[in-house]
């Protein structure tokens, strides 16, 4: 098993890359550098914390953020961590199990906390949870994923 790298190292290593993402055609909603930012905070290791502000372009016909656009936020941030974790390569999504608690709003700002629960030499398994920023202990919405990697 990989050992979990520390927050700091984890942190630069997933700015590097999102930036690299950022060069590519290939752009999913929710948007690295639009909608999604990477925090600078001091977490437990191997956790990062993203920040997200939704608008009405993500709205579903009840005027909550559509569940698919949750789903994909939460996706790309554990899938970011993993990469980071792992060595920078993408790390497709083998499987990924989302828990909606409470309805996530439009025009809010969110969090998205990432960990690293085990990394080993061909998948990594992560967790999220997302909460609005002024209230991070009330969860709106918890996942956990398993991502490839491709060493």
């Amino acid at each position: 098993m990989t050992q979990t790298m520390t927050q700091t190292e984890l942190r630069e290593n997933a700015a590097q890359f999102i930036r690299r993402r950022a060069l590519t055609s290939a752009q999913a909603r929710p948007l690295f550098g639009r909608d999604v930012t990477l925090v600078e905070e001091d977490g437990p290791a191997g956790s990062l914390l993203f920040a997200c502000h939704t608008d009405q372009s993500m709205s579903n016909p009840m005027g909550i953020v559509h569940g698919g656009i949750t789903a994909a936020l939460v996706d790309t941030c554990m899938g970011v961590t993993c990469a980071a974790q792992s060595g920078g390569m993408p790390t497709p999504t083998i499987t990924m199990t989302v828990n909606y608690a409470r309805p996530v709003p439009l025009d809010a700002e969110l969090r998205v906390r990432t960990r690293t629960v085990r990394v080993g030499t061909a998948s990594g398994q992560m967790w999220a949870e997302v909460s609005l920023a002024e209230r991070p202990d009330e969860p709106l919405v918890t996942a956990s994923g398993v991502y490839a990697i491709r060493r």
